[in-house]
């Protein structure tokens, strides 16, 4: 693992993010086994941070301790993808609802150039889109002026799943073209104040993005419907 004097983290938190990164990239796929003395190995360290990275991730879900084996790496799951969405979902609307109207000039026009950035990146670069991405939702629900749940939606944001679940997508050939395009008729949508559309537009645009991840033989919906009341 590349040392750098500057940084002053714990080994084990550089250790886990770097293992947290693999695996959100891909470069580390569903069901690759992670044994503690390999890994420590290949990173050029001791396996106490490396016991320590596997064990914070396998409590966030990314991967599953299999006795006599070691680690394995976790694909993603529909009742994962469908618990992130529900969250997001939830709380980007709200934000959305509070935000609406106080959308300045200047903050219009930073929300048009990082559509523009998206745009004119590389589509393939599933990092740079993922930031961009997350920018630019970021710039759209800043204005709620509700600090907590700004707080709230940027651990989401940083969720391992949820970050695993946007880069996905973004591999997906012509998929950074329609994020861009949503991303337009957002604008749009805060620049007339226009709120029911917007979070209209937010919520499509959220769907659109988690159900393409979904398999195609989930059989799961991203919102759960009540089950019908049988006829008395």
């Amino acid at each position: 693992m590349r040392s750098d004097p500057r940084d002053t983290r714990p080994l084990g938190v550089r250790v886990y993010e770097q293992l947290r990164d693999e695996i959100v990239s891909g470069g580390l796929e569903a069901d690759a086994t992670l044994v503690q003395e390999q890994v420590a190995e290949r990173l050029g360290v001791s396996r106490t941070p490396v016991r320590d990275a596997l064990n914070r991730l396998a409590h966030e879900g990314l991967v599953t301790w299999l006795p006599g084996s070691g680690y394995i790496v976790n694909a993603l799951q529909p009742k994962d993808i469908a618990e992130v969405y529900q969250v997001r979902q939830s709380l980007e609307t709200l934000a959305l609802r509070l935000a609406c109207g106080r959308h300045d000039r200047a903050r219009l026009a930073r929300l048009a150039a990082v559509i523009e950035e998206m745009a004119a990146a590389e589509p393939a670069d599933a990092a740079a889109q993922f930031e961009l991405n997350r920018a630019f939702h970021r710039l759209l629900i800043e204005p709620c002026d509700n600090a907590l749940l700004l707080r709230m939606i940027d651990t989401l944001w940083d969720h391992p799943v949820n970050r695993r679940i946007t880069r996905s997508y973004v591999h997906e050939a012509g998929n950074v073209p329609l994020m861009v395009s949503e991303h337009r008729a957002l604008l749009e949508a805060a620049r007339a104040v226009d709120e029911e559309r917007l979070v209209r537009l937010a919520t499509e645009h959220m769907y659109t993005g988690y159900r393409e991840t979904l398999p195609a033989d989930s059989g799961l919906d991203l919102v759960p419907r009540p089950e019908s009341e049988e006829p008395g």
